[in-house]
């Protein structure tokens, strides 16, 4: 049913109600640091030591980041523990992971358990999205180092888990790398050195498209029934409810669950952004989306149209667009500038950009920033993440990224909610509604 009729008029009003009652409650980002959790110390890994890596979820894209990011980053880890809910993957996981890192690794039922694991030095986070902070938090005060998959929080039901997550990395010495791997990448390195030598002038607009065919959650499997699972777990924070097995396999495309694009892809966009301009917070939100492409699951509840647009006080602003049922201008963003404009690919892999007077003058020249094409990022990526495990800097997505992200994010998905313009206040930490 096309959002024209009105689907979805009902939950919006509750999350309205919820919101309201957030504020009431006084439910604010960033409390102060005093009343942060102790954290445990992770054991001191050196230079030459192996870091023993667990695994969080046992998905397509936690086997994906072990098998094309930590492998290729040849950095003498292994992956000596993974945690799964869903028996199938528990039974058939270590099997592909002893062909990936030559041992057979520890299978958990309980991340937590996996946590209490003295063996394990750091841990990748491949959950649901609305598992991120709660589990990144709990692997803190583990004592382990973490990579956790992006969005760090997709709705304002994360806001207190975000919060508690960003107060408890800070006061640790964990190595927290959040898994927006563009930022590792060359072309993102090209790009903040370009706007750095103000090469064409103020940057005054960013604008990204991502999107495929049909909406990424409509084909994904899961358990079919709930003695295959432990559903409790899946929803961690969220409210209770009957064992669904459709909301367990396609969860990305169920606005209780996730925002959908906006987290999904958003996250990747916009850290990209921060990373390059080194901006500050968004100041504000409006966004618009609905349901009309006609291959959507009408169980899901996400948007498969989306278009969101953030304001900063540094002078620019950006528009995200998803549009499922065209792949027109996927992978494409466009850094507008006074006297030109920078093509790169989308923030998960910002390619090798392109600079030229686009749009300035009808005879244009164009010049890419690199010699040569850049690989893939991710590996690099994790190598950084690794490095920082071993010598106390900070990773390229650090907590601070991951902040700045999941703000953008929230105040997106306030904004379709809502329906209305919403914004961040700086001084009080608090999403507002004008």
């Amino acid at each position: 049913m096309s959002s024209k009729s009105g689907k979805g008029a009902t939950r919006r009003e509750f999350i309205r109600q919820s919101v309201a009652a957030g504020a009431a409650a006084g439910m604010v980002l960033g409390q102060s640091a005093a009343s942060a959790p102790r954290v445990v110390a992770g054991r001191v890994i050196g230079a030459n030591d192996r870091i023993n890596i667990g695994l969080i979820g046992c998905g397509g894209r936690g086997r994906w980041v072990v098998q094309n990011m930590f492998v290729p980053a040849n950095a003498n880890t292994a992956l000596v523990a993974a945690c799964d809910i869903w028996k199938k993957r528990q039974e058939e996981y270590p099997g592909e992971a002893e062909k990936a890192y030559g041992l057979k690794p520890k299978m958990y039922a309980d991340y937590r358990k996996l946590l209490e694991d003295p063996d394990v030095d750091a841990v990748l986070i491949a959950t649901p999205d609305h598992l991120h902070c709660g589990q990144a938090t709990a692997a803190v005060l583990a004592g382990k180092h973490v990579y956790v998959e992006k969005p760090l929080a997709s709705v304002l039901a994360d806001l207190p888990e975000l919060n508690k997550c960003y107060e408890t990395v800070k006061a640790s010495k964990m190595a927290v790398q959040m898994g927006t791997q563009g930022v590792s990448s060359p072309g993102a390195r090209a790009i903040k050195q370009f706007i750095a030598d103000k090469k064409m002038g103020q940057l005054f607009r960013v604008e990204s498209s991502e999107s495929t065919l049909t909406p990424y959650w409509v084909n994904y499997k899961g358990p079919q029934t709930e003695a295959e699972t432990d559903w409790p777990a899946f929803l961690g924070p969220r409210p209770m409810r009957p064992f669904d097995a459709h909301m367990h396999a396609c969860w990305m495309g169920y606005y209780e669950l996730s925002s959908g694009a906006i987290g999904g892809w958003m996250s990747h966009f916009i850290n990209a952004v921060h990373f390059v301009t080194g901006c500050g917070m968004p100041v504000s939100a409006t966004a618009w989306g609905g349901r009309y492409e006609c291959g959507d699951d009408p169980r899901c509840t996400c948007p498969d149209q989306l278009v969101v647009m953030l304001d900063y006080a540094d002078g620019f602003h950006t528009q995200f667009t998803s549009h499922f049922g065209s792949c027109i201008d996927a992978e494409m963003t466009r850094w507008m500038f006074q006297k030109g404009v920078i093509k790169s690919g989308f923030g998960h892999d910002l390619a090798n950009p392109v600079a030229s007077t686009e749009g300035c003058i009808r005879k244009f020249t164009e010049e890419k920033l690199l010699d040569t094409d850049p690989p893939y990022p991710g590996p690099e990526h994790a190598k950084n993440w690794f490095d920082c495990i071993r010598n106390g800097n900070q990773p390229n997505a650090n907590i601070e990224f991951g902040y700045m992200h999941a703000i953008a994010v929230l105040l997106g998905d306030q904004a379709y909610v809502q329906k209305r313009k919403v914004t961040f206040d700086p001084a009080t930490r608090e999403i507002k509604t004008p």
